[in-house]
């Protein structure tokens, strides 16, 4: 994904508007966290306003991909492939690569990363991840990446400011 859409799309936009933006823009998959809290924290926007919208759209969706799982999982077999298939994509290989190794939370540690927090939910429940667990460990992995994201973009903008 390219980082200078989620730039493009909020540049302007101040106030509430700005950050409804950031949580639209966090829901969308592709784009996730990790590209919409550096963007409004370039943009100028507050970050832990950012960081909370970002956080609340991003687990608003995959809330809802989790609770219309027999949906979504029916969906990314079509799409991805099944966790079972002789030949399953690359994305899905390496979820299930995690997932093996350090199971659920290790999946939705990596998920902002790898795959994407919507898939990865996705794909732990496809490996045989209660969806409880599912919700839990995405949460804490969002909450985690999104603070992360928002005090390295804060003193990223600060060091940049710097030097113009």
């Amino acid at each position: 994904m390219n980082p200078t859409i989620g730039v493009d799309a909020l540049s302007g936009a101040e106030g509430v508007l700005g950050y409804a933006l950031v949580f639209v823009l966090a829901a969308i998959p592709v784009v996730e966290v990790l590209v919409v809290v550096p963007a409004g924290v370039a943009v100028g926007l507050n970050p832990p306003l950012v960081a909370l919208a970002a956080f609340a759209g991003n687990l608003a969706t995959v809330l809802l991909v989790l609770a219309g799982s027999d949906r979504a999982l029916a969906f990314v077999r079509r799409r991805f492939g099944s966790a079972d298939d002789d030949e399953p994509s690359k994305r899905v290989r390496r979820a299930k690569r995690l997932w093996r190794q350090y199971g659920t939370a290790g999946l939705a540690l990596a998920a902002p990363i790898t795959t994407g927090a919507h898939l990865a939910a996705v794909l732990a429940l496809s490996l045989g991840s209660k969806r409880r667990a599912v919700a839990t460990w995405m949460a804490t992995s969002l909450l985690a990446w999104t603070a992360a994201l928002a005090t390295v973009s804060v003193y990223g903008v600060d060091s940049l400011r710097g030097l113009f």
